[in-house]
């Protein structure tokens, strides 16, 4: 299973109290977060449900800063010092694939970061970076590539500094790719886990598309989409079936890889109504609607679709197994 990125840096992070677990997604306009009973099982383990005690969207105001809200929501909560994982905003992180350098995995992180310095979008040397491998098996002739996500290093400690102001605990920081594994392995039987998922995952404007197979990312995607992530909007079904497809194709024919089981779609105001006869006739493999209340148990008063679409990362995060201490 992948690291969550950043979870040693430093040495920044500690344990914190038993009892809760609680996933925060950094988005753009606001923090989706899920707090549930802290797990003991496997993450694999799709027959034990892990219970959700509450899901909550924080929208940023103009003049409370970020780290205020998420103090009083913790505060109002009544959860200092539990423990969370964050998830970092799609907007500030780059993922790459990349062939690493010949050197002991415990120098990789520092021998990849000079190779990496015309491909990203900040300077090489103020990047916090984190590595995990592509399985041997996604690439052709078995060569061997890790994804590589950069991060600017006064974001991370920007994170962590807010994270203890409001009296929680910080345990890992991770990425949409990874969390959100965390909780679409939950959704099926292991024969068909083996096979592979894919999770496409809508926004206004943007799409995304994960697909994993034996608990680890192989494929991940993002293009551009006509929706606006309203209530009444529509899922533009043709465009997305084929950016899915497109998806697919190389899955299969550059990997080398049988088609996943299913494609589960989310996102912004994405309802099951909306995944329509078009999308589901036009691609192969299974075409069904995410519904986390399938993948962990949801307490009766916290059910609203709304949220749980707009949270579905900070339930994946709240699935991540602790770190020992």
């Amino acid at each position: 299973m992948h690291n969550a990125f950043i979870a040693r840096l430093h040495g920044w992070l500690k344990p914190g109290r038993k009892g809760t677990t609680i996933g925060i997604e950094l988005q753009s306009d606001g923090m989706a977060l899920a707090v549930q009973e802290s797990f003991t099982g496997k993450e694999s383990d799709a027959t034990a449900k892990a219970r959700l005690l509450a899901m909550d969207y924080l929208q940023y105001e103009k003049n409370v800063s970020n780290t205020q809200l998420l103090k009083n929501w913790v505060a109002d909560r009544r959860l200092t010092n539990a423990v969370c994982h964050i998830v970092l905003g799609a907007d500030t992180y780059q993922i790459l694939l990349v062939e690493p350098p010949d050197v002991p995995v415990e120098e990789l992180r520092g021998a990849i970061r000079w190779r990496l310095k015309d491909l990203l979008n900040i300077p090489v040397e103020q990047a916090a970076l984190e590595v995990f491998a592509l399985p041997a098996d996604g690439s052709r002739g078995n060569k061997k590539m890790v994804y590589v996500v950069a991060c600017e290093s006064k974001k991370i400690k920007a994170i962590i500094d807010m994270v203890a102001e409001a009296g929680l605990v910080l345990d890992s920081i991770d990425i949409n790719e990874l969390a959100l594994r965390n909780l679409v392995l939950r959704l099926l039987p292991p024969e068909q886990a083996e096979r592979g998922v894919a999770l496409a995952r809508i926004r206004s404007g943007v799409g995304s598309v994960y697909i994993y197979r034996t608990g680890n990312l192989y494929l991940g995607r993002s293009f551009s989409l006509n929706y606006n992530g309203g209530l009444l909007d529509a899922l533009p079904e043709e465009s997305l079936a084929l950016e899915l497809q497109r998806s697919l194709d190389y899955y299969e024919r550059q990997m080398g890889q049988a088609p996943p089981a299913v494609i589960y779609v989310c996102g912004e105001h994405v309802s099951e109504d909306k995944i329509g006869a078009v999308l589901k006739a036009s691609l192969a493999p299974r075409v069904q609607w995410l519904n986390p209340a399938l993948a962990v148990q949801v307490m009766q008063d916290e059910s609203d679709d709304q949220v749980s679409q707009q949270c579905v990362a900070a339930i994946g995060a709240a699935l991540r197994q602790p770190r020992v201490a």
